[in-house]
């Protein structure tokens, strides 16, 4: 084959797509799917010239929405069915010290290490600014970081790539005295985070657990299913547990299963990274089982989204399109976040036990984490 005809087809290719995923086209669904879904719409008067999909959104947050964005579909199916992501795999605390790096990921095998300090992603020093910068990096590109590592300044090159966080970070039996108590954290709410939480109840109650601890620490949200399923293994009643209000197709109800797997009391640990989901968990179990929830306050996002296709390209808008609340009308948590009975910064573990200890069980006992 000659390359003129190569290039020929190229050409034609190329066309086609830059046709078949116009921008005009993916802008005119974009308006189209906030006039008719969007749970604020009623905030927008008209919609300006936008020049590309960051203009849209660049709007949506001039009008106080934080959260409807655009990701690309094959992200997000990888991240709900299977806890997937896209990126370098690393948390780092508010000082940008390395709290976490995740395992089989590329940080992982480009040898950062937990309490490695961060001093620049891409150039930017601005921690704020460091999730985006990374999001931004295509995967062809490396993200560069300069951190200290053992008392030395080292420059990295991290190429993004798939790895899988695992729903439940850490499970393990603690003793309090002459109780046994269940610590269980659980970081996301994808798909598989039902499976390995029924295997961590399982486990408990084979031990004999005398109370459950549910850390959410962290945990940015996912699936309202996932959260529903789990709140349903913990509490039961009759009727509507919550519902998701919308303005556009009206409320979604979830109901009460008639039984529950557990009747032992519930503790929860938060802190201000807890969102979404997250929150409507924490807020299910302090009204239907009594829990105590200790930690700081949480993000305060009451609200959910709905994934529309913007263009056969593979790009989706994930749109606020509606509000959790509670059978009274109440939303699940405020703007302000879940207020904690009890305050442990950063949802620290053993002051959140002291806080446990000191409000449900004897001040007789010890903690020993």
């Amino acid at each position: 084959m000659s390359l003129p005809f190569l290039l020929l087809i190229l050409l034609i290719y190329t066309s086609y797509a830059q046709e078949h995923c116009s921008k005009e086209e993916t802008l005119a669904k974009l308006k189209e799917y906030i006039s008719r879904y969007y749970l604020w719409k009623h905030n927008i008067d008209n919609f300006p010239e936008w020049k590309d999909e960051s203009e849209a959104i660049m709007f949506l947050r001039s009008k106080g929405d934080r959260w409807t964005t655009i990701t690309k579909l094959d992200d997000d199916k990888n991240w709900y069915s299977g806890a997937k992501i896209l990126g370098i795999g690393i948390r780092w605390d508010d000082d940008g010290v390395i709290v976490k790096v995740f395992n089989d990921s590329p940080a992982q095998r480009a040898g950062l290490k937990p309490e490695d300090i961060i001093y620049s992603i891409n150039g930017e020093t601005d921690k704020t600014k460091w999730s985006m910068a990374i999001r931004n990096t295509p995967s062809d590109v490396p993200v560069k970081l300069v951190v200290i590592q053992g008392g030395m300044f080292r420059e990295m090159e991290i190429f993004k790539d798939y790895f899988t966080i695992s729903p439940i970070e850490e499970r393990r039996i603690i003793r309090m005295g002459n109780k046994k108590l269940g610590y269980v954290h659980l970081v996301n709410f994808t798909n598989p985070t039902i499976k390995e939480f029924a295997e961590a109840m399982r486990y408990f109650q084979e031990e004999g657990v005398d109370a459950l601890i549910i850390n959410l620490s962290n945990n940015s949200g996912g699936l309202i299913s996932v959260a529903k399923a789990i709140a349903d293994m913990l509490i039961s009643g009759e009727g509507v547990m919550f519902y998701l209000d919308s303005s556009a197709n009206g409320p979604s109800v979830y109901e009460f299963k008639r039984q529950k797997q557990f009747d032992k009391p519930i503790f929860v640990i938060v802190n201000k990274n807890t969102a979404s989901a997250a929150e409507l968990l924490a807020s299910l179990l302090r009204r239907y089982a009594k829990a105590v929830i200790a930690g700081e306050p949480t993000v305060g996002k009451y609200v959910g989204s709905n994934m529309y296709p913007l263009n056969n390209c593979g790009l989706v808008l994930r749109l606020i399109t509606f509000s959790m609340k509670l059978p009274d009308g109440t939303l699940v948590v405020g703007e302000k976040g879940l207020e904690p009975d009890c305050r442990a910064e950063k949802g620290n573990l053993e002051r959140a036990l002291e806080c446990f200890r000191n409000l449900i069980l004897p001040e007789s006992l010890s903690a020993s984490p």
